[in-house]
Order: structure tokens, then C-alpha cells, then sequence
């Protein structure tokens, strides 16, 4: 009972985290959960409550959101959704934890991946990226937000573009978990209490938003998620 309370207080803040920034809840939602649930439905069940959160983020700012970058995002991240379904059938996913502190670290400390495809074409490519990739490690939005970033939108407009493209994301991995034969019934009392969490979160997050310096906010996030990123690989070998 503790642990489920304690999930759904996390949950609660990576949500505002995410509405204020617009980038790292999903990812440090996905650093903490390990330990609390099975390794095998980490990315599941983040998916269903990371739905939840997009979902009501770009609810509550549906206002600024910029649905024309979206269209090509949906159509790649259908087909990279499927590709990676397929892999994902022969991953031990015991190992989870490690392919996704890996994909922490090299966001955190790595170069940044660039795809300058000239028109509607890059977010094709990196909706069919940013949903496979998800499938596997959980929390990908750091990749269309740096093709938002580089477009100059404001950050109400990165915000929530950001969360339709990542709820599509999230739709389209648990459709194809649930079909694969993930059972999110048997965590449907987990997924609906920090499915709460993450709401009043996007909401707290909204109304804060401009009230929050990034600058420093951004430095604490960045050494917090490699301590858990670190934190999940002593877990695995543990």
C-alpha cells in the first residue's frame, strides 16, 4: 500500500514537472519505477499512465498546440510502433532497466541526434523513432522536442505539441502491448491512482509554468536522473 502510494506522489511529480519544462517527467517517471513494479511491466504501465498525462497536458493548453507538425508524426509512429513490436516479442525484458538507464545516459551526456530531413519528412522519421524506441525504453520525448526547439515555437506551443506527439506515441505502444499479451487489467488499480497523479499534476504544472526558472530546474533534473539511471543498473546486477 506504501509503494502505491509513493508512485502515485511520483507520478503526481513528473506530471508538473513536464508541464513546466516540457521535457524530462516521462524520463525520470521511468527512472523511479523500477524497484516498484515487475521489470516487465515498467515500460506498460508507464505507457498507460503516460498517456493519461500527455493526454491532459495538451488538454489543458489544447489552445497552443500546433496540429499541423503533428500529421506526419502519427503516420511514422504507427509504422515504427509495429516495427519494434516484433523486436520486443524477443527482448528479455528482465533487462529493461538497463536498455533504459542506457538511453538516460546518452540523452543526459551523449551528442545530440540530429535529423534535418527537409519538410514534413523529419517528423515521419521521428515519429516512427520516437515509438519504436518506446516500446523498448519508455521515455522518448526528449527526441521530437529537440525538432520543436529548433523551430523556435515558444514554450507554451513546445509544451503541448510536445504532448499530443508523445499521446499518440503512448496510444499506439499500449494498443500493441495489449496485443502482444501484456495484462494491464492486473495493474488497473496502480495505472488509475497515478493516472490521477499525473492529471492534477498537468494541471498544477499549467498554472505554474511561467512562476518556474528553468535554467537551475533543468541542472537539478539533469544530475537527478543520472543518479537513477546509475541507480537502475545496481538494481538489474543486484
Amino acid at each position: 500500500m506504501t509503494n502505491d502510494i509513493l508512485l502515485v506522489l511520483i507520478a503526481f511529480g513528473t506530471s508538473t514537472l513536464t508541464a513546466i519544462t516540457g521535457v524530462g517527467g516521462g524520463m525520470l517517471l521511468i527512472a523511479l519505477i523500477p524497484g516498484f513494479l515487475p521489470a516487465a511491466a515498467i515500460v506498460p504501465v508507464h505507457g498507460a499512465v503516460q498517456l493519461v498525462s500527455n493526454t491532459s497536458r495538451a488538454f489543458f493548453g489544447w489552445r497552443f498546440m500546433r496540429l499541423e507538425l503533428v500529421s506526419g508524426f502519427i503516420g511514422g509512429a504507427c509504422l515504427g510502433g509495429i516495427a519494434a513490436a516484433g523486436i520486443t516479442q524477443h527482448i528479455n525484458l528482465e533487462y529493461s532497466p538497463l536498455f533504459i538507464a542506457a538511453y538516460i545516459l546518452y540523452n543526459l551526456w551523449g551528442p545530440p541526434l540530429k535529423l534535418e530531413i527537409p519538410g514534413a519528412g523529419e517528423f515521419v522519421v521521428i515519429g516512427a523513432l520516437q515509438t519504436g524506441l518506446s516500446m523498448i525504453v519508455g521515455a522518448t520525448g526528449p527526441m521530437g522536442q529537440a525538432a520543436l526547439l529548433r523551430r523556435g515555437l515558444q514554450r507554451d506551443a513546445q509544451v503541448v505539441t510536445a504532448a499530443v506527439m508523445m499521446t499518440f506515441t503512448h496510444l499506439i505502444k499500449i494498443i500493441l502491448f495489449a496485443i502482444l499479451g501484456f495484462s494491464f487489467v492486473a495493474y488497473w488499480q496502480i495505472i488509475a491512482g497515478m493516472s490521477l497523479g499525473v492529471i492534477a499534476g498537468a494541471w498544477l504544472g499549467t498554472h505554474i509554468r511561467y512562476r518556474i526558472p528553468e535554467a537551475p530546474f533543468k541542472t537539478f533534473l539533469r544530475w537527478l536522473l543520472t543518479l537513477l539511471a546509475v541507480r537502475m543498473i545496481y538494481i538489474t546486477f543486484a
